[in-house]
């Protein structure tokens, strides 16, 4: 049974090489503008998020910031 599939794979591998070809230069430099603009697209992506993950942290700093502020003046005005 396990060398029964081997060989059906052997003989699949070896139909696609027979069918494969080589790309032509318009091919290739085709898969490689499509390859370039997703590359581009997650790399785009991955920095926005880093930005909103950078933006959150300062707002958050800066409303923590703001109410320890706010608490030291209502304490200092109730005295």
């Amino acid at each position: 049974m396990a060398m029964q599939k081997l060989k059906n794979f052997i003989t699949e591998c070896g139909r696609v090489l027979r069918v494969a070809r080589k790309p032509t230069k318009h091919e290739y430099w085709t898969i490689a503008k499509v390859a370039g603009i997703g590359i581009l697209i997650i790399g785009l992506l991955g920095f926005i998020l880093h930005l909103m993950d950078n933006l959150t942290s300062v707002v958050i700093t800066a409303g923590v910031v703001i109410v320890i502020i706010l608490i030291l003046l209502l304490y200092k005005k109730s005295q």
